[in-house]
């Protein structure tokens, strides 16, 4: 079984068609409305997803694992996260798939940049710099909220973001418990002014990173090293 978890908060213009697209690819869709104002709970019904519903607003990273924690109820082969503002596309699900059914555990989507403002694609570099060294992982667009997840990954990974920390709450996880992780190239339909992590939330994410994990300075060398390398060999292929 394949099921989607999708955080979505006032997102009445784009949810039931983001829905509709999404189930040609999964087996169920799980919406977590977290405290919407509009009509997205209702849209999101009418569509046939499974809505999972926050009273009140409580942020990115409790819809997540609220939607992640209905998911294990059903014990999924593949969980998808995906937005509900239409910045994913869906017909890039199978991509996710293929990698999970290959042996992957974590399967993290990676952004084309190049039409996002200069700001945005400079943070972006160094905070995937910053969060595969802290992590041990050497992943591109650490701040991607398009995922994948094979059921192993889900029964280890303990998340505890609880806003935009949630994404780099996961890469945590994926070092900690030296999950098979890799990327896949996505799609970017469109880029939303205003939307997604900021380049401050993604400072404020590294932060994070650094309260949650103690290590040694020889654990950072040993990281550092690896994450340069591997990450050189990323950019290189992707360039190629």
């Amino acid at each position: 079984m394949i099921i989607a978890v999708m955080p979505a908060y006032n997102e009445e213009k784009t949810i039931g068609r983001i829905i509709r697209e999404t189930r040609k690819y999964v087996d169920k869709i799980i919406v977590v409305d977290d405290g919407s104002k509009d009509a997205t709970a209702q849209i999101a019904k009418k569509a046939d997803a499974l809505v999972v519903k926050h009273e009140v607003n409580k942020g990115l990273g409790m819809s997540i694992r609220t939607g992640l924690a209905e998911a294990r109820r059903y014990n999924p082969d593949i969980i998808i996260t995906i937005d509900a503002d239409g910045q994913h596309d869906p017909k890039d699900i199978p991509k996710f798939v293929d990698k999970v059914k290959q042996g992957y555990d974590f399967v993290l989507g990676s952004r084309d940049l190049r039409a996002y403002p200069f700001i945005k694609k400079v943070g972006n570099f160094f905070l995937n710099f910053l969060t595969n060294l802290v992590c041990g992982t050497a992943l591109m667009d650490t701040e991607s909220g398009f995922r994948a997840f094979s059921r192993r990954a889900l029964k280890k990974i303990k998340l505890q973001g609880e806003r935009y920390e949630i994404a780099a709450d996961i890469i945590f996880q994926v070092g900690k418990h030296e999950l098979r992780a890799c990327n896949v190239p996505i799609k970017s339909p469109r880029y939303i002014r205003g939307k997604g992590v900021t380049v401050g939330d993604g400072f404020r994410n590294f932060l994070y990173l650094i309260r949650r994990r103690k290590r040694s300075l020889k654990d950072y060398w040993y990281d550092l090293r690896y994450v340069v390398r591997h990450m050189a060999r990323k950019y290189r292929n992707k360039t190629d």
